[in-house]
């Protein structure tokens, strides 16, 4: 019985397992297997004669183990609510997806609330994908925790101070800043700054970049005029009526949803735009394309995000190096909405 149980260990022995028992990762295991990719030489011996040592596969069966692929990569998106109400994560989605299918790949869809990690363990228990792709970063990701236990490779959309994770993000402070910036040179007064959770790292830069272009300018933080957290129609609406009552001149919103919810509001109370109140946005999407009204925003390229996101992992899977970070451009559109 006892030998029988060794047996069952060894042919259960996995690239995970001898990347563990030697202090290095998966992809360096794999590496050294298949003789593709960049690893040191004693790296490369030191892991050959641990897989020798431990009878890990003949070694052609090694090979094929380490070049093994499920074609499949995983790209999780937050629930159905959130992307109804924001386009930017189909457009990710699509930009992924396009180069997933050129490297003949496939794309799994996982829909969570952020905190279950229930799918993605299924998904590397059952070693259905070959990685992964986050499409929104909190603070203190229990995904991020979770995955680099795995040591499956994984590339986050967003920003992080963990410079151990590899991201893809555009620059939401920059942006921003420059924006808040440029609108009070234009003559805007008074900006007041709605926004939404901020567990989120790309609502955490893009509050740094507001507050950042007031100081640059200025400007003293004025509290009063902040809304964060706001989680629904009532709560924007609720702000919106307040601004309403002071000497603000400028709603500045975190993202296009929060935008839209502003100029509707703004609307039915008969409030003109820019006349009484000017508008801008952090993120521009086609939720803005549809008002009288043209409005002023932050355009990033979503698709080339989602694009750069995929090829990124797909490097990352077959070995290469890739960078820690890369930051993607933004435009400022000024438009209608906060026309003096």
């Amino acid at each position: 019985m006892e030998s029988s149980n060794k047996d069952q260990l060894k042919e259960n022995l996995t690239i995970h397992d001898v990347a563990k028992a030697l202090g290095v990762s998966a992809s360096t295991v794999s590496r050294a297997i298949s003789g593709k990719g960049r690893i040191g030489e004693e790296t490369r011996q030191r892991v050959l004669a641990y897989i020798s040592e431990k009878s890990f596969y003949p070694n052609a069966s090694a090979r094929s183990l380490a070049q093994s692929k499920t074609y499949n990569i995983a790209i999780i998106m937050p629930e159905v609510k959130d992307l109804v109400d924001m386009p930017f994560f189909h457009t990710c989605m699509h930009g992924a997806e396009e180069v997933a299918q050129v490297n003949d790949y496939d794309l799994l869809i996982v829909t969570t609330d952020g905190t279950n990690i229930k799918p993605l363990e299924r998904m590397v228990n059952n070693r259905k994908v070959d990685g992964m792709i986050l499409t929104r970063l909190y603070k203190d990701d229990v995904f991020v925790k979770y995955l680099k236990s795995t040591e499956i490779p994984f590339v986050a959309i967003g920003n992080s101070d963990d410079k151990d994770l590899v991201t893809i993000d555009h620059d939401n402070y920059g942006g921003c800043r420059e924006l808040v910036s440029l609108l009070l040179s234009k003559g805007v007064e008074k900006v007041a700054y709605l926004g939404g959770g901020m567990d989120q790292t790309v609502n955490i830069r893009r509050f740094a970049g507001y507050k950042d272009g007031l100081e640059n300018a200025g400007v003293k933080l004025d509290n009063g005029i902040i809304y964060t957290n706001l989680a629904n129609k009532i709560q924007v609406a609720k702000a919106v009526e307040e601004l309403l009552k002071t000497n603000t001149d400028c709603i500045l919103c975190q993202d296009d949803y929060i935008c839209d919810e502003v100029v509707h509001h703004l609307a039915e109370k008969g409030i003109s735009i820019p006349k009484r109140m000017k508008v801008a946005s952090c993120h521009h999407s086609k939720l803005l394309d549809n008002f009288p009204v043209t409005i002023t925003s932050l355009k990033f390229d979503t698709m080339e995000i989602g694009r750069k996101a995929c090829q990124v992992l797909l490097s990352m899977i077959a070995g290469d190096e890739v960078p820690k970070e890369t930051l993607l451009e933004y435009e400022i559109n000024l438009k209608e909405s906060t026309k003096m």
